[in-house]
């Protein structure tokens, strides 16, 4: 029997003056609720109550420890008070990892709006490409883009997007355009650092998947850049949709190869837990919701 049942009947018998009272706001008969008070009196090796046929009397003992355990017993269903509310109203601190240029672009609104509809709520948003430690670092949700190592994390699709070949209209002038994904090899290509192999561009094709082996002497981290040194007509770039779409609306790059792509993934990502709390799971879902037709779409 748990030591803190124990205590809770003892304090109930205090509060209602009587076993039968006490017996019945926890939900059990007058003996067991006396024989509970029994054994928190010999566990503990002291009289908490004096008991006569017509009052119950609390010893000095009996005083004291009443007194300190209730005030324990309210912070206690206090505590489990917050933490269902926690999971019903968020507040706090929620701490974001992003990925730097999507953030920008398609994440400031909704994360606006959805601290809007939570004003309790925190929200520290952290912009890095690399991908950080969860646990370690102290976050509470990351979104990434492509291929997820297998974790203890789980992950909740956002949305899909493509990774095409752009170049601008004067450059393709310049160049030429590559009309199979093997003359990409003799062109000027804009190389993103955090591709696991920044020289290797992987495509999928209408029958075949292939692996080109590509150089250029511009080569950087951040993929916005590159999307404007291909706009200035440094090269071909081979980026996410979310990247481009805005400069193929303008006519300011166009696809290449077109029937060869790369497709992505782009997650919602939070450590596994028993309870996921209220403001991961509700971001997740504003996310999810926000991103079911993404702007990128009519260019998929």
């Amino acid at each position: 029997m748990s030591h803190l049942f124990e205590t809770e009947a003892f304090l109930a018998v205090v509060e209602e003056a009587s076993f039968t009272a006490a017996a019945r706001r926890l939900g059990v008969t007058k003996s067991y609720a006396s024989k509970l008070v029994v054994r928190l009196e010999d566990r503990l090796g002291v009289r908490l109550l004096q008991r006569t046929t017509r009052q119950l009397t609390m010893t000095e003992a009996g005083r004291a420890y009443f007194e300190r355990c209730s005030d324990a017993m309210r912070a206690f269903h206090e505590a489990e008070a917050e933490a269902t509310e926690l999971q019903t109203s968020p507040q706090g601190r929620l701490r974001i990892n992003l990925p730097s240029a999507f953030a920008v672009g398609y994440l400031a609104a909704p994360l606006a709006a959805f601290k809007l509809r939570h004003p309790n709520l925190t929200v520290e948003a952290v912009l890095a490409d690399r991908k950080v430690d969860l646990l370690a670092e102290g976050f509470d949700l990351a979104v990434r883009i492509g291929e997820l190592p297998d974790s203890s994390l789980i992950a909740r699709k956002l949305a899909s997007v493509d990774r095409t070949i752009c170049a601008s209209p004067s450059y393709l002038q310049h160049r030429g355009t590559p009309r199979q994904p093997e003359e990409l090899s003799a062109h000027d290509c804009l190389l993103y650092a955090y591709h696991a192999a920044p020289t290797t561009w992987r495509l999928k094709g209408p029958a075949r998947d292939v692996a080109i082996e590509v150089s250029g002497k511009l080569v950087s981290n951040h993929g916005e850049l590159l999307v404007e040194a291909a706009c200035q007509g440094l090269g071909l770039v081979f980026s996410p949709l979310f990247l481009t779409v805005q400069s193929l609306r303008q006519g300011r790059l166009v696809q290449v190869l077109t029937d060869w792509r790369f497709p992505l993934s782009i997650s919602a990502v939070y450590p596994n837990a028993r309870h996921v709390p209220a403001k991961v799971r509700l971001l997740v879902d504003f996310l999810v919701a926000h991103f079911e037709r993404p702007p990128w779409a009519d260019f998929g």
